[in-house]
């Protein structure tokens, strides 16, 4: 059986098409598994982070530490200035923007591996289907036409 020269053109930009899409699929699915990895080890620094902050500079992480050595007197003026103007809540807030961030990234990822699963098992029917016209194709005979002189 002879093919027509444009379904093959058409065959071959298909089969293009589907391991290109096969490719995006496990590079998206790799770079999602390896954010697993990234996540971790942010949570993992910012928590040594603030545990190094916590225990260098108590007072910028704990207001009420910070008043009580100021009303003992025990704390040098230019901590007091220092603290005055950056004050422990910038420190919660940078905490909990950076908290925030790698958050929505969490959820980011997590939205994408559930459209990048459905976008594989439709590229996966998309492969059945095309795979099943395919032997159809081949298999079938040539149609005779009817031809009124």
């Amino acid at each position: 059986m002879l093919i027509d020269p444009a379904a093959r053109i058409g065959h071959e930009e298909a089969a293009q098409t589907a391991q290109k899409r096969e490719v995006y699929i496990q590079t998206r699915l790799r770079q999602i598994r390896a954010w697993n990895m990234v996540g971790w080890l942010l949570w993992v620094l910012l928590a040594m982070a603030c545990f190094w902050l916590y225990q260098q500079k108590p007072m910028y992480l704990n207001p009420a530490m910070l008043s009580a050595q100021v009303q003992i007197g025990k704390m040098p003026t230019n901590e007091i200035l220092q603290l005055a103007a950056l004050g422990s809540l910038i420190f919660w807030g940078f905490i909990a923007l950076l908290v925030g961030i790698i958050f929505m990234i969490y959820t980011a990822m997590y939205s994408e591996r559930k459209l990048i699963r459905l976008f594989e098992s439709l590229h996966r029917e998309d492969l059945a289907h095309y795979q099943s016209n395919e032997t159809h194709t081949s298999t079938a005979e040539p149609s005779t036409r009817n031809i009124k002189n």
